[in-house]
């Protein structure tokens, strides 16, 4: 999703659903030189705790320090210390225990608990064959049934970059960047999700999130430029003010949508149909082969796919009925739901040979990012961009902890 887009929603739950973990791995990095947007953050600010690249569902992970900084770990009594990125550690699942083997020392460790203690706190993480990623905060990882779940404490501030960061459309300008920012902040100090172990996951279930950006970068100043701002509106009916979970998708194919649109009820935030200009005018146009559509019978006014309804013309019809299908066929099977002639976006199916065409890319509710790049690039400031996407809400500082 861009925000949450929930299109991988199933594959996140099952990855990070794990519960009654014994054996824990915890690290914190120790740097030599704090140049990173982390710096700036002091010790008492909010931190967030993220659950990661848990959609490879690692057996092993490897752990580095930075070039020009240590990394500390305390196994039981026994401390041991990384220096740069030429030394690593593995970490390997062994049932639900923890193995951790040093590269200058072959005997492999098995540990009830691990951890470390610093003041700063950057380090680098690999999947061995997939990817690696740079992360600023405390590190724990932990076992369960052969798989290691690895998550991340780190400065509020510093998530919200690494979102920023992977969240945004190349043709995003400053002022959209802070947009994407406040948006971001919103959703994690929220706290809505799902997750039992920790707060959020890094997959589009809650929001995507790589590394952070560098000090400096156009994302880092927009981080830094809307520092604490949420979005907040007003509950009539309790009399009273809630932090948004602000929600957003890379294009809504010039409408955005109501949740009611998509087959989500809620008595929170109402989420307007706002209309996009950009869009409108430049809609992203998808298509889509799929053989494995049922039509519906004669004289039905429905089909279905394995539990999966459909209308007339074999489009699918919700959000959750969209996720239900692309578990089957793939999380980029079908990018949005059906075309309900509101002018939003969606997907409809022509002929018999199953292909569908659509228009606008995840649930298209809340921000469009597409068009938040154009407001910017058109003179819209940030909180002209939030007040378009998300009407009778307000910019508010977070409370200090």
């Amino acid at each position: 999703m861009s925000i949450r887009d929930r299109a991988r929603q199933a594959t996140a739950k099952i990855a990070l659903g794990c519960v009654g973990v014994l054996w824990t791995l915890t690290f914190w990095v120790l740097t030599c030189c704090a140049q990173s947007i982390s710096a700036a953050t002091s010790a008492s600010a909010q931190t967030v705790r993220i659950g990661v690249l848990s959609l490879f569902h690692p057996k092993e992970l490897i752990l580095r320090a930075e070039d020009g900084s240590s990394l500390a770990v305390l196994a039981g009594r026994e401390s041991r210390s990384l220096t740069g990125e030429a030394e690593a550690l593995v970490v390997r699942a062994v049932g639900d225990e923890v193995q951790v083997e040093f590269s200058r020392d072959p005997d492999a460790m098995r540990e009830r608990a691990l951890s470390a203690h610093s003041d700063s706190n950057r380090f680098w993480l690999q999947v061995p064959g997939k990817l690696r990623r740079r992360y600023s905060g405390t590190l724990e990882i932990r076992a369960n049934g052969g798989i290691l779940q690895a998550i991340v404490t780190m400065p509020l501030e510093v998530a919200v970059a690494s979102v920023v960061q992977a969240e945004s459309p190349a043709s995003a300008g400053m002022e959209a960047l802070k947009a994407q920012a406040v948006a971001a902040r919103s959703f994690l100090a929220a706290q809505q999700t799902a997750h039992t172990d920790f707060d959020f996951c890094d997959t589009t279930h809650c929001q995507f999130l790589r590394s952070p950006p560098a000090a400096g970068s156009p994302t880092a100043a927009a981080t830094l430029a809307t520092k604490g701002l949420v979005l907040s509106w007003h509950d009539e009916e309790n009399a009273a003010d809630h932090t948004l979970a602000a929600m957003y998708a890379r294009s809504c194919g010039g409408r955005t949508r109501t949740l009611g649109e998509i087959g989500v009820r809620s008595s929170g935030y109402p989420y307007y149909a706002v209309h996009c200009t950009y869009c409108s005018h430049h809609p992203e146009i998808w298509r889509r082969q799929s053989e494995t559509i049922v039509r519906p019978e004669s004289g039905s006014g429905s089909g279905s796919v394995s539990g999966v309804r459909s209308d007339s013309t074999g489009a699918l019809l919700t959000e959750r009925e969209r996720l239900a299908f692309n578990r089957i066929h793939g999380w980029g099977a079908m990018p949005s739901i059906t075309e309900n002639g509101s002018g939003a976006g969606g997907a409809f199916a022509a002929g018999e040979d199953g292909l569908f065409t659509g228009k606008g890319i995840g649930h298209g509710i809340g921000m469009c990012q597409l068009g938040a790049a154009d407001m910017a690039r058109r003179g819209s400031s940030f909180a002209q961009i939030l007040a378009h996407y998300y009407p009778n809400t307000k910019l508010t500082a977070i409370p200090a902890p």
